[in-house]
């Protein structure tokens, strides 16, 4: 029997994001997949019953909550050194990537991307510097490394100077609540309640400038210009400018519970999702699964993601040629069902069980080394 520590502290009821749901779907398939091993989940603030998976796991609250850069290294150097040696784990994982720089256990981080080592002008100055500063050394210290997508398998490998071969891919997938709509009363009902009964194109994603949110208004613009009708749905962060709130036929929404944000989706005339950077882009394959087209950035890892043909790749800055594809979806039933077709495939190729699957093989090779 192993003793599998695993790092929770982005297990957070009601306000999940990107690696707390990657967190959520990988940790819940392993216990249960599991039951002859002893899993340990390491939290930094209440725990959550929602987050209880199964009689073979057990939970710990470990102080202080690391939320800020000076108190992750007193959480993962001295509360998480102190709880594993206590607990006499075998592995840790930690699916936010970051390690104690002071236990002599295995350690496995993910690391989604490293837009930090990139771009650090997009985050916060303390931030950056901490994960500019850290992530080097967590990269030479891990026994493995997983990451959620080849190119940033490569990415790593190369800003970090470590080998491809210590690196394993756990690909993000959407969940079970992303299908497509079954009755054209449920689109309009979204139409009603998120677009004043308008049709509409639909953005998902946080408040960041990686998003290259300034550009997709400025395509939208142009795709009104040239005569489109949809509207634009942005679903986030409400932290919005006044100038932006201001552009016509653009509809800005705060946080979505995850089914309601499901329905949104699947109820779009389709995804327009042109980041900067991305280490994996989980709102495309969202899409996918909803039945949805997508017009994607050809930057980082969406053309991987996208499976090449699955979506439309343009340049994040081509707004005149992400206009003319909305324009196109709109008016050609032909193109916009193809694309739909081709993102159902596409979607069918991630799993949640399959990337519980890859985290459990790298979890063996470090318990049978």
């Amino acid at each position: 029997m192993a003793r599998i520590a695993l790092n929770a502290r982005l297990l957070i009821p009601g306000r999940l994001e990107g690696i707390g749901w990657f967190t959520h779907e990988c940790y819940q398939r392993l216990i249960a997949a599991h039951p002859e091993h002893q899993f340990l989940l390491l939290f930094d603030r209440a725990i959550a019953q929602e987050f209880r998976y199964g009689i073979n796991a057990s939970e710990v609250q470990l102080l202080p909550p690391a939320r800020r850069p000076f108190l992750y290294d007193a959480w993962f150097d001295y509360a998480v050194t102190r709880q594993l040696k206590r607990w006499k784990a075998d592995v840790f994982i930690s699916t936010d990537g970051m390690l104690s720089r002071r236990t002599r256990v295995p350690q496995i981080p993910v690391f989604h991307d490293l837009n930090f080592m990139h771009h650090p002008e997009w985050m916060p100055g303390r931030e950056a510097k901490y994960y500019r500063s850290r992530f080097p050394e967590f990269a030479r210290q891990a026994t493995r490394i997983l990451t959620v997508s080849d190119y940033s398998r490569h990415d790593i490998a190369s800003q970090f100077q470590v080998s491809l071969e210590k690196i394993e891919v756990v690909f993000n997938a959407p969940s079970s609540e992303y299908q497509p709509v079954e009755h054209l009363e449920q689109v309009q009902s979204q139409r009603d309640l998120l677009a004043k009964g308008n049709p509409y194109f639909i953005f998902v994603g946080s408040l960041h400038p990686r998003k290259n949110i300034p550009g997709l208004l400025a395509a939208f613009e142009t795709y009104r210009s040239i005569g489109g009708v949809n509207d634009l749905v942005i679903v986030g962060e409400s932290m919005w400018t006044d100038e932006m709130r201001n552009q016509h036929g653009v509809h800005f929404l705060g946080r979505m519970e995850r089914k309601e944000l499901a329905t949104s989706v699947a109820a779009s005339e389709g995804l327009v999702f042109i980041p900067w950077f991305e280490g994996f882009g989980v709102p495309i394959v969202e899409a996918f699964a909803s039945g949805v087209p997508v017009i994607a950035s050809n930057r980082t890892s969406m053309p991987e993601v996208c499976g090449g043909a699955a979506a439309a790749l343009l340049e994040p800055d081509d707004h005149d040629g992400i206009a003319k594809c909305m324009k196109k979806l709109e008016n050609d039933a032909a193109f916009k069902n193809d694309a739909i077709k081709r993102g159902l495939a596409r979607a069918s190729c991630f799993s949640w069980d399959d990337s519980a699957g890859r985290m459990w093989d790298a979890i063996e090779q470090v318990l049978e080394a």
